[in-house]
């Protein structure tokens, strides 16, 4: 079984006046995402402790499957925390260009993927991600492979409900329907999981620690999921994880 998580930086947000009441994300032009929405667990998670400020490295940790409440700051001497495989037994990679996400995919041992092309912004190398993804799990034959994108987050820290948008659709024409067509291709057993790191709101463009959305995809579950993948349907799903870390672990089935 192989295990994906595509990290959309920044990519819940709230209804906008300008977007009749819907968000971004329910917008956008999102066919992949939507097909798979159909076939998915679909629910709300907290990447950050409810009722905390947003902080990165609390929000690595829940991601990442481990209870920030259990440390202060990873860089903070004296910290130690759990090597990923050992956790897991998953041999894990991470495919980034945010130099935080790398220094916690070091301090639990998992490989960073570079990827020429990759800025972080919109034009970013979307498709070089994928292929990076495949490589990981395929040529190198991770378990586990995080796929993070910045885009989202920069479009929406520039106000630009427009790119945002673009952002979002750019992630599922290059990133989700690639991705998933490959692995199917290689009559591989999978599950995907979609979700934003943490919402970031376009209209104030600053990150809040609100619950987002998230989707599961297992290519050997029928399930009967949602027409959309969206906020609103997350939030309808009645699935719901206050503990950001528990999701994980309820992806790779070790809860």
């Amino acid at each position: 079984m192989k295990f994906v998580v595509i990290l959309c930086d920044g990519m819940s947000d709230e209804p906008l006046d300008e977007l009749k009441g819907r968000t971004p994300l329910a917008v956008a032009k999102t066919s992949h995402m939507d097909t798979l929405a159909r076939m998915s667990e679909i629910g709300m998670v907290h990447t950050i402790p409810k009722g905390k400020p947003i902080d990165v490295e609390s929000a690595n940790l829940s991601v990442f499957g481990y209870d920030s409440s259990d440390f202060n700051t990873v860089s903070e001497e004296g910290q130690k925390i759990e090597d990923f495989y050992t956790k897991t037994g998953k041999k894990s990679a991470v495919i980034t260009v945010d130099e935080k996400m790398k220094a916690f995919a070091a301090a639990v041992n998992m490989k960073v993927y570079e990827v020429d092309g990759a800025t972080g912004g919109l034009n970013t190398n979307y498709s070089g991600k994928k292929d990076a993804a495949v490589t990981a799990l395929f040529d190198d034959d991770y378990d586990f492979v995080i796929i993070h994108v910045k885009a989202v987050n920069e479009a929406s820290v520039a106000k630009s409900i427009e790119k945002k948008i673009k952002a979002i659709e750019n992630i599922d024409a290059y990133i989700v329907g690639p991705l998933v067509e490959e692995i199917q291709g290689r009559d591989a057993e999978f599950r995907l999981l979609v979700m934003p790191y943490f919402p970031t709101y376009v209209r104030i463009g600053t990150s809040e620690s609100d619950a987002v959305p998230y989707l599961i995809y297992d290519s050997g579950l029928e399930v009967e999921g949602n027409q959309f993948y969206c906020e609103k349907s997350a939030k309808e799903s009645g699935c719901y994880f206050d503990e950001g870390n528990m999701l994980l672990n309820h992806f790779l089935e070790t809860e």
